[in-house]
C-alpha cells in the first residue's frame, strides 16, 4: 500500500484526470466539462500530500520539496497566466450579431466590456477554459512531483486507455454509428486519427519496457495500446498522416531491432516481445477483414489521386486569407474559442457556408487559428509554454550527451529510456502537423502533448534518482 501511495497515487490520479478530458471532447456538455475542474483538484491535493518521494527522503521533506520546485517553476507563472486569459474569455463571452443597414451586411457587436478577451458563445470558451486549466495542472504536477515510476506508470496507463478508446471508435464506425463513421471519411482526416497516432508512438517505446515482464500481461497491453491505437490512426487518421506516423513507426522499429541487439535480454524475451506484435497485427487484419466497407483501402487508393492533395490546398487557400481578415480585428486578444467560424460566416457569401462547415471550424495551421482566436497575448502564451516544456528536455540531453561522450564503456541511444525516444519522436511529429492541420484543436490531443512533453524529460539523467 505504501509503495502504491508514493509511487503510483499521483499518477493514476493525472491518468484518470486525461480520460476524463477525453471523454469531455468526445461527449461536450456541461457536467463532463465541470468534472474536470473537481478531477484537477483532487489531482493537486494529491501533489500536496502525496508526492512522489526521492530516494532516503521522508514524506514531509518531499512534501517541502515538490511545492518549492513547484513555486520557483516558470511553467506555473505562464500555465496560470494562460489559464487566466481563458477564463476572462469566457467571463467576457456574448457578442449578439446584428444587422447594419448602412453597409447591409450582418456583424458581431462587441462584447459586455470591449477592451478584455471575449468569446462568441459562452460554453466552447468555458470548454477550453478547463482544457487549459487540465492541461497546465497536469503539467506543473509531472515537472514536479511525479517520479520515473509513477511517469513509466501513467505513460503505459494512458497508452491503454487510449487503445480502449480507440478500440470503441473504430467498432462504432465500422457499424455505422454516428460521428464516427463520418469522421472517418473526412478527406482532412480527424484529430482522434492524429491522436491514437500519437499515443501509438509512445506505446512503440513502452512496449520495450515489458521485456523482463509476463507474457500475458505484455501480450494484454499490447493488444490495446497498438493494436487500438493502430486501428484508430488507419480509421480516423487523414493519409498524409498516416504515411507520416507510418514512417515513424517504423523508424521506432527500426529502434526496436538495435536496442535488443544492445541489451543483454535473452532470446526467449526477444521472442515474446515480437510475439505480441504480431499477434496484435493479425487482430488488426480481422478487424477491418470482417468490415470489408471501411474507408482504409479508399485512403490507399488516394496515394495516385492528385485531386486528394489538390483538395487540401484548396483548403488552406480558402481558410487563411479569411483568418488574417479576422485577427486584424481584435489582433491582441482575439475572437475567442470558435470565433473563426461565427466571423467568416459575416465575410463570405451564404452559399460558401457549406464549405466552411465541412472543415468543422479547424483551420489547417494550428498556430494561425491560436493568433486568430485568442490574439497575441493567448497564442504568445500558448509559444511560451511550450518553450519552457521544452528546455528542460534540450539541457537534459545535453548533459546526456555529455555523460554518454566522457564515459570510457562508451555509450548509444540504446542507454535512453525507450519512453525517451518514442515520446520526442511522438512530440516532434505532432508538433509538425501542427502547421499542416489541427491536431492542437482537439482537447484530447492538446492535453496528452503538454503530459508527455512534461514526462520525458524526467527519464534523462538530472543527478538526483527518485524512486
Amino acid at each position: 500500500m505504501q509503495k502504491l501511495l508514493t509511487k503510483y497515487w499521483l499518477a493514476l490520479h493525472l491518468a484518470v484526470l486525461s480520460l476524463a478530458a477525453w471523454l469531455s471532447v468526445l461527449y461536450p456538455g456541461m457536467g463532463m466539462t465541470l468534472s474536470l475542474f473537481w478531477l484537477s483538484f483532487f489531482a493537486v491535493q494529491t501533489f500536496v500530500l502525496l508526492p512522489s518521494m526521492l530516494l532516503g527522503e521522508t514524506m514531509g521533506a518531499a512534501r517541502l520539496r515538490a511545492c518549492l520546485n513547484a513555486v520557483q517553476d516558470p511553467f506555473v507563472y505562464a500555465g496560470l497566466a494562460l489559464v487566466i486569459f481563458a477564463c476572462i474569455q469566457w467571463l467576457n463571452s456574448g457578442c449578439s450579431l446584428t444587422y447594419l443597414d448602412d453597409v447591409e451586411l450582418w456583424r458581431y457587436g462587441p462584447p459586455p466590456v470591449g477592451w478584455l478577451p471575449c468569446s462568441v458563445e459562452p460554453f466552447p470558451a468555458f470548454m477550453v477554459f478547463a482544457l487549459f486549466a487540465v492541461g497546465v495542472i497536469g503539467g506543473w504536477i509531472f515537472r514536479n512531483g511525479v517520479g520515473k515510476a509513477g511517469k513509466r506508470f501513467f505513460l503505459g496507463t494512458v497508452s491503454m486507455f487510449s487503445g480502449c478508446v480507440a478500440i470503441y471508435m473504430v467498432v462504432m464506425s465500422l457499424t455505422g454509428g454516428q460521428p464516427y463513421a463520418a469522421w472517418a471519411v473526412l478527406p482532412e482526416g480527424s484529430s482522434w486519427g492524429m491522436c491514437f497516432g500519437f499515443w501509438l508512438l509512445v506505446a512503440l517505446g513502452g512496449h520495450l519496457n515489458f521485456r523482463e515482464g509476463g507474457f500475458a500481461k505484455t501480450l494484454i497491453w499490447s493488444f490495446f495500446s497498438l493494436l487500438g491505437n493502430l486501428a484508430g490512426l488507419l480509421q480516423f487518421g487523414s493519409l498524409l498522416c498516416i504515411i507520416l506516423f507510418g514512417v515513424v513507426a517504423l523508424f521506432l522499429l527500426g529502434y526496436w531491432m538495435f536496442f535488443l541487439m544492445r541489451q543483454t535480454v535473452g532470446g526467449l524475451a526477444r521472442l515474446k516481445l515480437l510475439l505480441c506484435v504480431a499477434v496484435a497485427g493479425v487482430a488488426l487484419f480481422l478487424l477491418f477483414y470482417l468490415f470489408p466497407g471501411n474507408p482504409v483501402k479508399e485512403k490507399v487508393a488516394q496515394m495516385a489521386d492528385a485531386q486528394y492533395y489538390e483538395t487540401l490546398l484548396d483548403g488552406r487557400r480558402f481558410q487563411e486569407p479569411l483568418a488574417w481578415r479576422i485577427w486584424q480585428d481584435r489582433p491582441w486578444t482575439g475572437v475567442g474559442a470558435s470565433g473563426f467560424t461565427h466571423y467568416s460566416r459575416t465575410l463570405i457569401e451564404e452559399s460558401d457556408w457549406a464549405r466552411l462547415n465541412a472543415y468543422g471550424g479547424h483551420l489547417s495551421n494550428d498556430w494561425l487559428q491560436f493568433l486568430t482566436e485568442y490574439g497575441i497575448i493567448g497564442a504568445g502564451l500558448l509559444l511560451g509554454l511550450l518553450i519552457v516544456l521544452l528546455i528542460p528536455l534540450f539541457s537534459r540531453m545535453r548533459v546526456f550527451s555529455r555523460t554518454v561522450m566522457s564515459s570510457r564503456v562508451g555509450g548509444s541511444l540504446t542507454d535512453l529510456d525507450p519512453y525517451v525516444v518514442s515520446g520526442i519522436a511522438a512530440v516532434a511529429l505532432v508538433l509538425l502537423l501542427s502547421f499542416l492541420f489541427s491536431p492542437f484543436q482537439s482537447g484530447a490531443m492538446l492535453v496528452s502533448f503538454m503530459y508527455v512533453l512534461a514526462v520525458i524529460p524526467g527519464f534523462l539523467p538530472t543527478g538526483v534518482g527518485n524512486k
